[in-house]
Formats: C-alpha cells, sequence, structure tokens
C-alpha cells in the first residue's frame, strides 16, 4: 500500500511539473555581465533549481565529514580517559595487595 501512495504522489508531482513547464514556456534573457543566454524560462528555473541543490548537496556534506572527523576525535579521546582511569585502579589494586601483605606480615612479627 506505501508503494502504492508513493507511485500517486510521483505522478502528482510529474503532473504539477508538466503544467509548470507549459505555463513557463515563454523565452528569458538572462544577463550574466559578460554573455546574455536567452532560453525557455522553464529551463532557467530547472538550472537554478540544480545549481541551489547542488550547493546544498556540497555543503552539507562538508558539515558532515567534519562532525564525523570530531565524533571520531572524540571517540579517540573517550579510549584515552577510559584507559587512563582503569590504569589508577590497577595501580590501587596492587596498593592494596601489598598494605594486606604488610599487615598480615606485621601481625606475624607481634
Amino acid at each position: 500500500m506505501k508503494k502504492q501512495w508513493s507511485m500517486i504522489g510521483a505522478i502528482v508531482l510529474l503532473l504539477i511539473a508538466v503544467l509548470f513547464s507549459w505555463m513557463n514556456s515563454q523565452n528569458a534573457t538572462v544577463n550574466f555581465g559578460f554573455s546574455k543566454v536567452t532560453m525557455p524560462l522553464v529551463v532557467i528555473l530547472v538550472i537554478a533549481l540544480l545549481l541551489g541543490a547542488l550547493i546544498a548537496v556540497l555543503l552539507s556534506t562538508t558539515a558532515y565529514l567534519r562532525q564525523k572527523r570530531e565524533i571520531k576525535n572524540l571517540q579517540k579521546e573517550l579510549a584515552a580517559n577510559k584507559a587512563m582511569r582503569r590504569q589508577p585502579e590497577a595501580v590501587a589494586e596492587s596498593v592494596s595487595t601489598e598494605d594486606k601483605k604488610e599487615d598480615s606480615s606485621e601481625q606475624n612479627e607481634e
């Protein structure tokens, strides 16, 4: 059922795109300063839409890669912190074992 609704949505969007292009079929001139281009308005709008989408994808990709790198660095830092936290526990265990040995040797001497 979900695929059917997706297909209906796609058909509706296609019909809207066809109507949009039919309504905007007149020629338009774009002046770039160094050149003038005349083409149908719908083509200009589609090109502008695609350029905007490309810019959005590039900006979101750089942000995603930056976040991914930061997560990797934070995971390394967390692992180092966990290792440092475990190390004093091991030292504390060996110290407490030595204290127990000293206590037992003192009791034996008395």
